[in-house]
Parts: structure tokens; C-alpha cells; sequence
């Protein structure tokens, strides 16, 4: 949890929202992936604090409209390309994130970006919105390939949904709906520290890559 006095609790009513991941493909477990398309860390779900949309500003409108409709719930999921192979290919809900405070965060990506432009960093998603909402929660929570909850296109059919899942597909689930899926993280464990030690282990991984690459051009 983040040492912050400036958090507000937050009461939603029961309610999720599906949030798209891209995940590790060099991974048992669907960790988020350590860099974007642009080489530049991506923090979010952050597994250590607990929080969403702090420390990066992903997702920004998907997290005002959250807190505009006083949803409860972010529901993780990603199309699973990592070590497993009997889970690639498929959608899986890898986790969700109660939403328990919220805090204003829009000046801090503005000025974060304003520190970091020089050095390319992309100007945040909030830039043109009003305000932006972050979430942070004491019930957060991820699991391995075996135990997320498959949204399979016969599921999506059954609940009323049309097609396979895309990123560009806007998913709320109804109470009725979110309780399904909660109920199935109930009887499995949940591997925080693992994705945490995974996070982390990925961000190593690069970083000597990094690190030999440079030592390669400089000619050590």
C-alpha cells in the first residue's frame, strides 16, 4: 500500500469492468509485460502497491467512466501467450482489483510527463481530459494460467455477448455475471508474491540485456 494520506474511499456498487493486458510470453504466469512498444516500463496493474492508473496513466478514460458509474470491480484479462502451452491462445481472466480509494491523480502523470519528455516519454492519456482517476485496493488479486476463469466465446454467447474478445471491446459485467467469476477466484489461491517475484524477474532479464547491448556498442 502506498503511505498517502490524500487517498478517499470509494463505494461502488456491484459491478465490473474488463481491463485488456498484454502479458509476458516469457512467463508461466500472465505477468504484465515489463516494457511497451516504445521500450518504456509498464508498472500497471501494479502488483506491489496495490494500485491502478498511479503510477502510469493507462486507461484513463475507462477509469473515469469507472468512477463516473460507481463500478466496483476491475476484472484483468489477456490473451495468454505465455509458457503454458495448454492455455495459449485462450482469453483468461488472469485477476480482478476491488475498488476500495481513489485519488485525483491528473497533475501528477502531467507533471511526471513534463520531467520525462526530454527523454521521449509519451505525453499521458489524461493530457486532454479534465481529471483522472486512480484506484487502490486491499483486495487484489492474480492467479496461475490454471486457475484464471476462461471467457470463452460459448461463455460470451451464453452471457449475451457477440464475438470473441477484443481489446477494443468495452466489457461490464452485470452483478449477477461478477459474482460467477468471483466466486471461481474463491476456491483457487491467489500467487501475488510469485507475480510480484516474476515482475521483477522480467525487469532484470531486459535490464542485462540493456546493459550487454551497451557494453557491446561501446566495445567491451
Amino acid at each position: 500500500m502506498l503511505s498517502t494520506g490524500n487517498w478517499q474511499d470509494y463505494r461502488g456498487k456491484g459491478e465490473g469492468v474488463l481491463i485488456h493486458l498484454d502479458s509476458a510470453k516469457q512467463h508461466n504466469l500472465p505477468v504484465r509485460e515489463p516494457l511497451d512498444d516504445k521500450g518504456l516500463p509498464i508498472p500497471d496493474p501494479n502488483y506491489e502497491t496495490g494500485t491502478y492508473g498511479f503510477l502510469q496513466c493507462a486507461n484513463a478514460k475507462t477509469r473515469l467512466a469507472t468512477m463516473k458509474n460507481r463500478r466496483r470491480y476491475f476484472l484483468f484479462g489477456t490473451r495468454y501467450q505465455g509458457l503454458v502451452e495448454a492455455y495459449r491462445g485462450k482469453f483468461l481472466i488472469i485477476g480482478y482489483m476491488r475498488l476500495d480509494q481513489i485519488l485525483e491523480v491528473r497533475k501528477r502523470h502531467v507533471h511526471k510527463w513534463m520531467e520525462q519528455q526530454a527523454a521521449g516519454a509519451p505525453a499521458p492519456e489524461c493530457m486532454d481530459m479534465d481529471e483522472c482517476y486512480s484506484f487502490q485496493s486491499t483486495d487484489m488479486n492474480f492467479y496461475a494460467p490454471e486457475d484464471c476463469f476462461e471467457l470463452s466465446e460459448e461463455l460470451m454467447q451464453k452471457w449475451g455477448y457477440k464475438g470473441k474478445v477484443t481489446k477494443q471491446m468495452k466489457l461490464t459485467f452485470t452483478e449477477e455475471k461478477l459474482q460467477v467469476i468471483l466466486e471461481h477466484f474463491k476456491a483457487r489461491s491467489p500467487k501475488n508474491t510469485e507475480y510480484i517475484a516474476a515482475a521483477k524477474e522480467l525487469e532484470e532479464i531486459i535490464s542485462a540485456a540493456k546493459a550487454k547491448e551497451t557494453a557491446k556498442e561501446e566495445g567491451w
